[in-house]
């Protein structure tokens, strides 16, 4: 059981590290790739669950040290606080987005607005005798 808990643990620091990351973007990228982020928060997450499955299979045949137990359940406790943190800036960045493509709609509607007026108060005949 010893090798799975070391390889939970590496999945749990790679984890850590893109949460890190992607706060980071998110505070200091003007536009950051949501696809990418997706994809790795996606595939990372499905790494530590298959971990987590392996792990909790393993638990059936074999009794886990309850020092493993305790400073399992606080890393993931702390993943999970940070994935709290990381879906609450995600939240507020999509929320940001909405706003900026409904102004941009607005002044899209206003622009096609004075293209029609252009064309409506155009001269239609010319008069030639003047």
């Amino acid at each position: 059981m010893h090798v799975f808990s070391e390889a939970l643990w590496v999945a749990c620091n790679h984890y850590q590290v893109m949460q890190e990351a992607h706060l980071h973007g998110l505070e200091t990228a003007a536009s950051p790739d949501m696809e990418r982020l997706v994809f790795e928060r996606a595939h990372l997450f499905a790494d530590l669950q298959n971990h987590l499955t392996a792990l909790a299979y393993q638990c059936h045949t074999a009794v886990p040290e309850p020092a493993l137990c305790d400073a399992l359940r606080a890393r993931l406790t702390a993943l999970l606080e940070s994935d709290a943190v990381l879906a609450e800036r995600l939240h507020a960045y999509r929320l940001t987005l909405a706003q900026q493509r409904a102004a941009v709609q607005q002044g899209q509607k206003a622009l096609a607005g004075y293209g029609g007026l252009a064309t409506a108060l155009s001269p239609r005949c010319v008069s030639t005798s003047g």
